[in-house]
């Protein structure tokens, strides 16, 4: 094929106008995302080591293993395999492409064509010698490439772009908020794993006491100190003991397959908890509790980007009534057995594309009622952060000074079962009074571990209400050891 001037001249045009337009996409994707690196490299650096978990190391957690937890490792099991966080990780993904596509109206639109057409006409006619005909036909083709790009649109790519990133900044924090819960599930249910632990090893105790009690009113009977009903009192309170045990067993059972499913990890169950129940007071008060929930709660923080995605939004739909500068070239070479066509063209202008007042005041109205909504959304999210922070602290405060009063009452129930024991042992007590003395001290126990949990299960909903861990106190209100219990 031959290259006239003409033709050279505007190639050199469309390749050096697709060449910036690259260019400028590529500066725009750069200045709106350089703020952003340090979350989005956290996100992929997550989303390669559970990547690499699936691949590599899965093996490492099969029931051939045997592994011992911390809670620590229990949620960083959780934030690894838990589907619910890979899967937010990805929405997050797909929100940031929206950013690229914002600002891809100012990357050119290319097309092509090729064209292969036959035309001719035909004529048939009469003559002073006979019918003569004349026929004409041709036959070529038209290959054809244009591209065009916008050059400024007076903000509404920009606005859009801003749309798109605010609502990617909300998505990360959707994630955060995700993460946030499902830590708390975790330690919920590692303190409720704790709490069934202490609850068997109470009922184991009592099993052993009845069991020795049934031997010395055996005993007693066999020697007739004590009447049959002492024995038969024994029995019986051996077999409710051991029923209470089977059921306290179950309840450890079912609370550790719950804390595989939130792990992520529902066939694993060949682990066991490093810690026990213990009492651990935290350092906080409701002014900075609140004040800490309102500067970092993921969820508080999603609707202010929410509602600044709105406002954005709006003024996306307001610059719609501006027009569009861009710029256009095209350019064709047509060859047919008896011609040759060439053709090209390079313009800039503005225009207007399906420009409707009426629907675009429409659009802008809603456009502000949604923001409106957003903004109230906003309030009633921080109104709701504000309730909870400040009922889970009152609640936090009631449940310490619960573990005060329940260990005086377990410190007073154990005084009074050992001396009801004393006596039942030396002749002068009933199995009636041997019995309450048991079950007000089985009974103190347990109060004392569930007001523990409650204590613990508390702090870690108010974690989740702030957003961020609570700080560990120095001081011990209690000092509880094994033999107190």
């Amino acid at each position: 094929m031959r290259f006239n001037n003409k033709k050279i001249v505007s190639l050199i045009v469309l390749s050096c106008f697709v060449l910036g337009s690259v260019n400028t996409a590529e500066a725009f994707s750069f200045k709106k995302n350089k703020n952003n690196n340090t979350q989005v490299a956290g996100v992929s650096k997550l989303k390669t080591t559970k990547n690499k978990k699936n691949a590599e190391g899965q093996l490492l957690y099969t029931n051939e293993v045997h592994s011992v937890f911390t809670l620590e490792d229990c949620i960083n099991n959780a934030i690894k395999y838990n589907p619910s966080i890979q899967a937010s990780i990805y929405n997050d993904e797909a929100y940031k492409t929206l950013i690229g596509q914002a600002w891809a109206n100012y990357f050119p639109s290319i097309s092509a064509g090729f064209d292969i057409s036959r035309s001719g006409n035909k004529y048939i006619g009469g003559g002073p010698y006979g019918t003569s005909t004349n026929q004409y036909l041709t036959m070529g083709y038209v290959p054809t490439v244009s591209a065009d790009m916008l050059l400024f649109d007076f903000g509404k790519t920009k606005a859009n772009a801003d749309m798109a990133k605010r609502t990617y900044e909300a998505a990360q924090e959707d994630t955060k908020e995700t993460i946030n819960n499902i830590i708390y599930n975790i330690k919920t249910t590692y303190y409720n794993i704790l709490f069934a632990q202490a609850q068997v090893q109470v009922y184991e105790d009592t099993v052993a006491d009845y069991e020795l009690q049934l031997s010395q009113a055996q005993g007693f009977y066999r020697y007739g100190t004590k009447p049959k009903l002492d024995v038969v009192t024994a029995e019986y309170n051996l077999g409710k003991a051991k029923l209470n045990l089977v059921k306290a067993r179950n309840v450890l059972d079912v609370a550790y397959v719950e804390l595989s499913k939130i792990m992520g990890m529902p066939e694993y169950t060949n682990y066991e908890l490093s810690d026990q129940l213990t009492l651990n007071l935290f350092d906080i008060t409701e002014e900075d509790a609140i004040k800490t929930a309102f500067e970092v709660r993921p969820e508080l923080v999603s609707a202010k980007k929410s509602s600044d995605a709105a406002n954005m939004n709006l003024r996306a739909a307001r610059r719609e009534f501006a027009p569009n500068l861009g710029i256009y070239g095209s350019y064709g070479n047509g060859i047919g057995n008896d011609y040759n066509l060439q053709s090209g063209q390079v313009g800039v202008g503005l225009s207007y594309t399906g420009l409707n007042v009426l629907r675009l005041k429409k659009q802008v109205d809603q456009t502000r009622a949604e923001y409106k909504k957003a903004m109230a959304e906003y309030e009633n999210v921080k109104n709701s952060v504000y309730y909870s922070v400040k009922k889970n602290y009152m609640e936090l405060e009631t449940d310490k000074e619960a573990i005060i009063i329940a260990k005086l009452a377990l410190d007073q129930a154990k005084e009074q079962c050992r001396q009801v024991t004393g006596r039942y042992k030396a002749g002068v007590g009933d199995a009636i009074e041997l019995k309450d003395g048991e079950n007000t001290y089985l009974n103190a126990r347990l109060d004392f571990y569930n007001a523990i949990l409650n204590y613990n299960t508390t702090a870690a909903s108010l974690e989740k209400e702030i957003g961020l861990p609570l700080k560990l106190k120095e001081e011990k209100v209690l000092n509880v050891t094994r033999e107190d219990l």
